[in-house]
């Protein structure tokens, strides 16, 4: 039973960091009418699966018991979590969204039927109208994840059924709503399961033109030349590009030729993805982007083994370094627009590092699953691997009205340019995300040698000649933060501990050297596995001349991590 003092922090969190986007949908009683209406007698063609199904999930939902984050929820074999308060308002909404289907498909005839079971369920107690259920994009992403288990989950129920003519009632939703709605990675969402519905309930041709035509603007301003998505959100790449094959497949099915513009974009964003994905299967944490699922991953790449690969994502604003099976990842991109960057992070020239696929320089991340109270606290800038000024994110958080939240803007004058020189790579990057506010320019400079056993950096702090003196002399202090994945195991370097060892899963050791004199080990979290998992930081303080240049001690830190087994 959640006690009164917890149900108002639970909704004033979720009022907080979901905005206009956490507001029950609203339907007068006129638009209700228009909801209703006639429904097939039968669905003739539903969207296939290429979205892993774990049926361990599935036997766990058997036995009575969801997971989503940190919260459980445990029920009798049978009983329906719709019948039961749920542990926050945020786990309601990950439920509502119908995505744990997909683990119960996957665990077999068993795990079909108790599908059915909970989709009546649902049907009986939201499926005419319920604003917190209602609202768009739990609807779009639920009445997906309905077509794609359709043959097993729909195809008993004729047009008389209340299931048909609740998912009829939730389509129209979604055709009178989507237009209107502020965010617009939902309304992506929402055009591919209208399409897909095209297609299932035989709308016709002029509705299938009028949907293509819609998701053709909307892709063209969402992705980028490079194959990215506007957001710079990696694992908006993947989504877009499993739901771009899903639509492509209804058409092959249906004997239609690829869309022209479909055909053009799949494999850039396919090349992007290829570019993102790391040694161990996953994705880059930054902007609200978890590791990602790497059986979907590999199986969006799959019809694109061939594509080239690259080095620098020029529009996407990402930088990498590979030698010998080490990799450093660069975010140098500055943030989305406001109505893309509402899970944006500040983390401005950040870095990973992983070595033959074992994670080990990261930052906190984001998950879907995880309450968005510790999804916004990770998005300011000390929740990244970079430098930031005490108290000051690199990028200026500012409302997006249209949906009551709030998104990076800046940092202003953000540059990178990579070179090589015999066996050593490098990259020169800078960002003025506290010119404004103190007069400095951040710099960083990072060097892979050619066998890629050292990555050596260099973090600057500089007031620009043309800013000229300032009067005001007093220090501005500072931190850079390398955030370590949970698997690793940091341990002080005897006798003098000045260094720190780094110790993989597998056994490879990296030690990590400084010369800066205020290091410290902290506390830390990761997101990005879908639960709030502890780790370690790696914190190097200091207090910069608010005149200083590249050659004043206190405003410069070297530093180096080097691969010693």
């Amino acid at each position: 039973m959640v006690d009164s003092s917890s149900a108002e922090r639970d909704l004033s969190e979720w009022r907080h960091f979901l905005g206009r986007l956490g507001e029950d949908a609203r339907a007068t009683s006129v638009y209700k009418m228009k909801l209703s209406g006639p429904a097939p007698h039968k669905l003739s063609l539903y969207p296939q699966s290429l979205r892993y199904g774990d049926p361990a999930i599935g036997e766990d939902i058997l036995a009575g018991v969801w997971h989503i984050g940190q919260s459980e929820l445990k029920l009798a074999p049978n009983a329906s979590p719709w019948s039961v308060p749920n542990p926050s308002r945020h786990f309601a909404d990950r439920l509502h969204r119908f995505e744990w289907m997909r683990h119960l498909m996957a665990v077999g005839p068993k795990g079909h039927r108790r599908a059915r079971e909970l989709l009546t369920d649902w049907v009986a107690d939201f499926g005419k109208w319920n604003g917190f259920v209602w609202r768009l994009p739990v609807t779009t992403e639920r009445v997906w994840n309905w077509l794609v288990a359709g043959p097993i989950l729909l195809e008993n129920h004729g047009a008389d059924s209340e299931v048909m003519n609740s998912l009829m009632r939730q389509m129209r939703h979604l055709q009178h709503s989507t237009g209107e709605y502020p965010e617009p990675i939902a309304v992506l969402k929402s055009l591919f399961t209208q399409l897909a519905m095209a297609f299932a309930a035989d709308e016709g041709e002029r509705r299938i033109a009028s949907l293509e035509a819609q998701l053709e603007f909307t892709l063209n301003d969402q992705i980028l030349a490079d194959g990215g998505h506007i957001s710079r959100n990696p694992e908006m790449v993947l989504n877009v590009l499993l739901d771009l094959q899903t639509i492509d497949d209804l058409y092959l099915r249906t004997g239609r030729p690829t869309l022209t513009f479909v055909a053009k974009m799949m494999p850039r964003i396919a090349g992007m993805l290829k570019f993102l994905r790391l040694s161990d299967g996953g994705l880059p944490i930054m902007n609200g982007s978890s590791e990602g699922n790497r059986e979907d991953i590999k199986n969006a790449l799959y019809p694109y083994s061939d594509t080239r690969a690259f080095s620098f994502a020029t529009k996407t604003g990402i930088h990498k370094l590979e030698a010998e099976g080490t990799r450093m990842t660069l975010d140098a991109g500055h943030a989305p627009p406001g109505e893309f960057g509402t899970g944006a992070h500040a983390g401005c020239l950040a870095l990973e590092l992983e070595d033959q696929g074992e994670r080990i320089i990261t930052n906190c991340g984001s998950h879907v699953d995880v309450p968005p109270v510790w999804s916004g606290a990770t998005r300011r800038t000390s929740g990244h691997s970079t430098l930031a000024v005490t108290g000051f994110d690199a990028s200026q958080f500012v409302p997006v009205r249209s949906m009551g939240l709030q998104a990076p803007v800046g940092p202003t004058g953000v540059s990178a340019k990579r070179m090589e020189e015999k066996d050593t790579i490098w990259i020169d990057s800078q960002h003025s995300g506290w010119k404004d506010t103190h007069g400095l320019v951040y710099r960083r400079r990072l060097y892979m040698d050619g066998d890629g056993r050292r990555l050596t950096g260099e973090d600057t702090l500089f007031r620009p000649l043309s800013a000229g003196l300032t009067e005001d002399t007093e220090a501005i202090p500072y931190d850079i933060r390398f955030h370590m994945h949970p698997s690793v195991t940091l341990r002080p370097e005897e006798p003098d501990g000045h260094h720190i060892r780094i110790i993989l899963p597998s056994g490879a050791a990296w030690v990590f050297k400084t010369k800066h004199e205020r290091k410290s080990i902290e506390r830390t979290v990761y997101l990005a596995r879908g639960k709030v998992e502890k780790s370690w930081q790696l914190v190097l303080s200091g207090d910069a001349d608010p005149n200083g240049d590249a050659s004043n001690p206190a405003n410069i830190v070297q530093w180096a991590f080097v691969k010693v087994v």
